[in-house]
C-alpha cells in the first residue's frame, strides 16, 4: 500500500484509458490485452468501456507494452537498471513480463539477466522469453546470480556491478517495429463467406487489412492485434490468434462486378459472379420487397 501511495504521488496525473482504445471508437470492440495482462486485476469493463482504477494500480506498466493502440495514459514503462548487456532485476518489486523483456532485448541489446536467487519471481517471465526467443530465431538470455561469497555482500553487489538506468518504449507498436519480418497475429480471413465489403479495412488502424478494386492484400506482420476487424465483420469471416513467426502479405485479386439483380457494383474473386452478396442473401428478389 505504501508503494502504491508513492508510485501516485510521483505521477501528474491519474492513469486511464484514453480515446485511441479500440474499444472506445468501435461499439463492439473485443480487444482485451490489457485486462488480460494486468497482475491486479486493476482493469475491468464497464458495460464494453474499460476502466483503470488508479487505487488498485500498482503501476507495472504490463498494460502499456501490451496495448495495440498506445492508449494508456499517464502511464509509462518502468526504469531499470543495467550494465552493458545485463539486466538487472533488483531494486525494484515489480517483475517484467515477458513481453517488456522482449523490448529490453531489442532496444537495449540485453542478453543476460541477474536476479537475486533461484526462488525469484522473475524466473517464469524470462523462461517464457527464451521461448519465444528461440522460436523466432533470436539468441536467448542467461541468468546469473551473485555469488555466494560475493565481496561485497549481495546486498551491496548489485549496486556495484550496476551502470545506468533506462526504460523501454512499450506498446504493441513498438514490439512489431522492433522484429519487422515477425507476424505477432494470425489474421486469417475465410475467403469462402466474406463478402469483401471492405469494413475491416476501412476501421483497421495499422492497414493490415488493404482493399482496392483490384486486390486484397492481408499484411499480418503489421498486426497489433487490436481485434478491431472482428467487429465490424458481420459474417464473421475474420479469425484472429496469438503468432510469433516469420511471414509475408498475402493477396488476393479481386473483380468488379455489376449485380444483375439490383445493377450495384461490387466487388468479387471471380469476374462472372451475377449476385451481390445481398442479393444472394435475399432469395426470389425479396431485397426489393424491404
Amino acid at each position: 500500500m505504501r508503494l502504491r501511495s508513492l508510485l501516485a504521488s510521483a505521477s501528474p496525473m491519474p492513469p486511464g484509458i484514453g480515446d485511441r482504445c479500440i474499444r472506445h471508437q468501435t461499439r463492439h470492440g473485443e480487444c482485451d490485452a490489457c485486462i488480460q495482462h494486468c497482475p491486479v486485476a486493476a482493469i475491468t469493463l464497464i458495460g464494453n468501456t474499460p476502466r483503470l482504477d488508479a487505487d488498485r494500480c500498482i503501476y507495472c506498466s504490463h498494460c502499456v507494452v501490451v496495448c495495440p493502440t498506445d492508449a494508456i495514459d499517464s502511464l509509462s514503462p518502468i526504469e531499470r537498471r543495467y550494465k552493458d548487456n545485463c539486466l538487472f532485476s533488483q531494486g525494484d518489486p515489480r517483475v517484467a513480463s515477458r513481453e517488456e523483456l522482449l523490448l529490453w532485448h531489442d532496444q537495449y541489446g540485453i542478453r543476460q539477466i541477474a536476479i537475486p536467487d533461484m526462488a525469484s519471481r522473475w524466473l517464469l517471465p524470462v523462461a517464457r522469453l527464451n521461448l519465444l526467443l528461440k522460436q523466432i530465431g533470436e539468441p536467448s538470455w542467461q541468468v546469473i546470480y551473485p555469488p555466494e561469497t560475493a565481496d561485497p555482500p549481495p546486498s551491496r553487489w548489485w549496486a556495484k556491478k550496476t551502470g545506468s538506468v533506462g526504460r523501454i518504449v512499450g506498446g504493441q507498436r513498438a514490439l512489431r517495429d522492433a522484429f519487422p519480418a515477425i507476424a505477432w497475429f494470425k489474421v486469417t480471413l475465410d475467403l469462402a463467406t466474406c463478402s469483401l465489403c471492405g469494413a475491416c479495412g476501412r476501421i483497421c488502424p495499422e492497414q493490415a487489412i488493404q482493399f482496392t478494386d483490384k486486390t486484397l492484400q492481408i499484411n499480418t506482420q503489421r498486426c497489433t492485434g487490436c481485434r478491431a476487424c472482428l467487429s465490424v465483420c458481420f459474417n464473421q469471416s475474420i479469425a484472429l490468434q496469438p503468432w510469433a513467426a516469420a511471414t509475408s502479405p498475402e493477396t488476393h485479386s479481386l473483380h468488379t462486378c455489376r449485380c444483375r439483380q439490383c445493377r450495384q457494383s461490387f466487388r468479387h474473386r471471380s469476374p462472372e459472379e451475377a449476385l451481390c452478396p445481398l442479393c444472394r442473401r435475399h432469395a426470389h428478389g425479396m431485397r426489393h420487397a424491404t
